[in-house]
């Protein structure tokens, strides 16, 4: 039976990019990632995915699926050093990126707002070691009721998430990072002014939503000067870095990642 996802509008609608790009690539059998879990939600919803069928969509499609896939790499090789983690993915959309990594030992909280929320709880359950948060990453309860139920360490994770919101609000979550969970990890994308500018001209799937990218920084560093101990342990810049997806890339495919990096940083 369909579900229906009226409630999805504006930022929150945006999730359903990233789902059908790893939906289509799963189909493939071959490709970037498999993750049946997403084929099954993007085959249960009621939406009109076909606008997103023109080659602009499906290539900022592929970007989406290549950055999911190198945070999932990255995420691996944090639970390698510590498996018992308490992961905290900030804006989760209907990632099941829990179901890709789960290891068995590890805490995960999937943060997101009420509306999302209830389409979540159509494909995915809570348990032990599964918890739903729905709020923004914005507000400070959730940051008191996990503290109160989990020691770390912990990794947070915002993947195509806080890039939504203005600079004062992107700097009131890493300070409020810091604060409570100095030591942890934080694993974020960020963008330059110039690929923001550059995203209206590249026909990317984000033109058939009413959502639009804020939250532009020229260089991941730069954070520090709004929480100076911030360390920035690794970034992969899209267009540049030398990772194990790059024979995934299209020809054309460079133009539409310049600027845009992923970033695991000890707050």
């Amino acid at each position: 039976m369909a579900v229906n996802i009226r409630q999805l509008t504006g930022i929150t609608e945006t999730l359903l990019i990233p789902l059908m790009g790893r939906a289509l690539e799963t189909r493939k059998g071959d490709g970037i990632l498999s993750d049946p879990k997403s084929l099954e939600i993007f085959q249960s919803l009621n939406y009109d995915f076909e606008k997103f069928r023109d080659p602009g969509s499906r290539r900022s499609m592929q970007r989406t699926t290549i950055r999911t896939a190198i945070i999932d790499s990255m995420v691996r090789e944090v639970l390698d050093r510590h498996p018992q983690t308490t992961i905290v993915e900030l804006g989760c959309g209907l990632n099941s990126r829990f179901e890709r990594l789960d290891n068995g030992r590890l805490q995960w909280y999937d943060l997101d707002v009420p509306e999302v929320y209830e389409v979540w709880r159509a494909f995915f359950n809570e348990s032990d070691r599964r918890t739903f948060l729905p709020c923004s990453a914005f507000e400070e309860d959730w940051i008191r009721q996990l503290k109160k139920e989990q020691a770390g360490p912990f990794l947070f994770i915002s993947e195509a998430s806080v890039i939504y919101f203005p600079e004062r609000k992107v700097q009131a979550l890493f300070r409020n990072l810091h604060i409570n969970f100095a030591g942890s990890y934080y694993l974020f994308d960020s963008a330059t002014p110039a690929f923001l500018h550059d995203l209206q001209d590249h026909d990317d799937a984000l033109r058939y939503c009413s959502a639009r990218l804020q939250w532009s920084i020229e260089h991941p560093e730069l954070i520090r000067e709004w929480v100076r101990d911030i360390e920035i342990i690794k970034t992969i810049d899209l267009e540049h870095s030398d990772h194990r997806f790059r024979h995934f890339y299209p020809p054309d495919f460079k133009e539409g990642t310049r600027g845009y990096r992923l970033n695991l940083a000890r707050l």
